[in-house]
């Protein structure tokens, strides 16, 4: 589901002029490296977007029952129009985060921050990507991104992403409700490695891999469990942030 943007026309001819660009700084050096690689293959019309803050609205029973407000900030967001047949400007919002939880703890608390956010609509695709992976096989993981998000991509990004992405991404075939995908490589084809990163591996019996996670708005049965539920939509365009005291 895409929601409206207000307010946005005189940002958006820019944006048809120009196309999507790189505009550092950005939260990190890995979201660097994404965005830096993204805008060559996002399409004309895309725009790019970093560190967008959203605030959560409280549940309807908060401060005595339920959750109160959250606040969250998103390493990077795509956004595309999307023809919804009445003549309104509607965007599609895809995320990109360039994190991953190192434990079960951290997997769980991201997934429900992520679930939280599409069940109150700001977004309507989440990506979890491991840094790891963007800078050893960033090729691969946006590859993996075309397909599963084809709209996004031009139609030259998508084929430039075929001819760089290795065997092993092409072999892939994802289905759009799949919350995930894991790619493994050989140890001798995997040359992104350093040698003491292919001796961790071979005394682990662990072969190198990409992992990239993605949830999707649409498919609720997937994500819906984990989320807190929503009281109204959420504009991700204009948000009210409060001030720490």
């Amino acid at each position: 589901m895409s929601s409206a943007l207000p307010n946005a026309s005189a940002d958006w001819a820019q944006t048809l002029v120009t196309g999507p660009h790189y505009e550092p700084p950005y939260p990190g050096a890995v979201q660097d490296e994404l965005a830096w690689h993204l805008v060559k293959y996002l399409r004309e019309d895309a725009r790019l977007r970093s560190e967008v803050e959203v605030e959560i609205p409280a549940s309807g029973g908060w401060p005595e029952a339920g959750t109160g407000p959250a606040f969250f900030t998103l390493d990077l967001v795509v956004e595309v129009p999307v023809d919804t047949g009445t003549g309104a400007p509607a965007m599609r919002r895809v995320a990109f985060e360039a994190a991953s939880g190192r434990t079960l703890r951290d997997h769980d608390r991201r997934l429900r921050r992520d679930a939280t956010l599409l069940a109150h609509g700001a977004v309507d695709t989440i990506y979890r990507l491991r840094g790891s992976d963007l800078l050893g096989h960033m090729d691969d993981v946006l590859y993996l991104a075309s397909q599963w998000d084809a709209d996004v991509f031009s139609t030259r990004g998508k084929i430039n992403l075929a001819t760089l992405a290795s065997a092993e991404a092409r072999q892939i075939t994802v289905r759009p409700e799949q919350p995930s995908v894991l790619v493994p490589y050989s140890l001798a084809a995997d040359g992104a490695d350093s040698p003491e990163r292919h001796l961790w591996h071979v005394a682990n019996g662990q072969a190198p891999h990409v992992l990239v996670r993605r949830l999707d708005r649409r498919f609720e049965s997937v994500w819906g469990p984990y989320a807190d539920r929503p009281l109204r939509k959420v504009e991700i365009d204009r948000v009210p942030l409060r001030k720490a005291s």
